[in-house]
């Protein structure tokens, strides 16, 4: 059993799917936030495989993991705290700079003064179009969560081709869940993203989780800062789907199908582009 664990291909793929779908299908007649939950399970169990319980070193994939680990806590409670969509709007991408500073602040302070200029702006700009292209399709359920598992996706194919398995692992583990997830949805689920979860500060988990681990692929691994553009436009192109079918499942497939394309076309890019040497990350 121990060995199976030890399996990247079951922490960050069979193990999150199925925890993501258990723990939705248990919860989802209890909360609007069963989605947000199900990620939580099943991140929280697939991170502990893939990088260890333990907390020190806090070394910046662990920091990562935190952050990723509090913005679902985050998505669930606060709607019902802050009822007002305006200020949501405000909390998510506000919080996500900060996240990024707080991972890549020692690292950005020994760059010269355009290097400094350069990632800021950047990655402000890129949280800032994550949240409003997201905040876009909030309140539709396959728009949001096809979004956001092929996001994850081509995040964590292009991670592990520009040599950070463990980076990839993690934004992997966030699809599997998110994918499982979905597909609970599909089958039997209550609409997700729907009554008092639903808004702006619902998606911070995907803007958040895809920020910091496509940036902390392109500092500490070889992923070319231009491979984010197409991957960061997944959720725009998920909005510009003309239609909408009634059926869960043709909805969810013609949802994902874009980003889907966009993913596995980045990823294979990365990886034709020959970054072989491990970052170590």
């Amino acid at each position: 059993m121990a060995q199976i664990l030890d399996r990247p291909e079951f922490q960050s793929a069979v193990i999150p799917f199925i925890v993501a779908m258990l723990v939705y299908v248990g919860l989802k007649k209890f909360t609007a936030g069963a989605w947000i939950w199900a990620l939580f399970a099943a991140f929280l169990i697939s991170s502990s495989l893939i990088n260890g319980a333990t907390l020190s070193p806090l070394t910046g994939t662990r920091k990562i993991i935190l952050l990723v680990l509090g913005s679902l806590i985050l998505a669930g409670l606060v709607p019902y705290l802050i009822r007002q969509l305006k200020l949501q709007r405000a909390v998510a991408p506000g919080l996500t700079i900060l996240a990024l500073l707080w991972v890549f602040g020692t690292v950005v302070a020994r760059m010269d003064l355009i290097g400094i200029a350069l990632f800021l702006a950047g990655g402000v700009g890129l949280v800032l179009w994550l949240a409003w292209t997201f905040d876009r399709i909030a309140n539709d359920d396959s728009r949001l969560h096809g979004a956001g598992f092929t996001l994850m996706l081509g995040t964590g194919l292009s991670a592990t081709a520009a040599a950070s398995a463990l980076l990839g692992q993690l934004a992997l583990s966030l699809a599997a869940a998110s994918g499982g997830m979905l597909l609970a949805w599909v089958l039997q689920g209550k609409a997700v993203g729907s009554g008092r979860v639903s808004g702006s500060i619902s998606t911070l988990p995907y803007v958040l989780s895809a920020a910091l681990i496509g940036l902390a692929a392109i500092i500490f691994a070889r992923l070319p800062w231009y491979a984010l553009i197409p991957l960061a436009a997944i959720p725009l192109a998920t909005s510009l789907v003309p239609v909408k079918p009634d059926a869960r499942f043709l909805s969810a497939l013609v949802n994902s199908l874009p980003g889907l394309i966009i993913a596995l076309a980045v990823s294979y890019w990365v990886w034709q582009a020959g970054s072989s040497n491990s970052s170590g990350y």
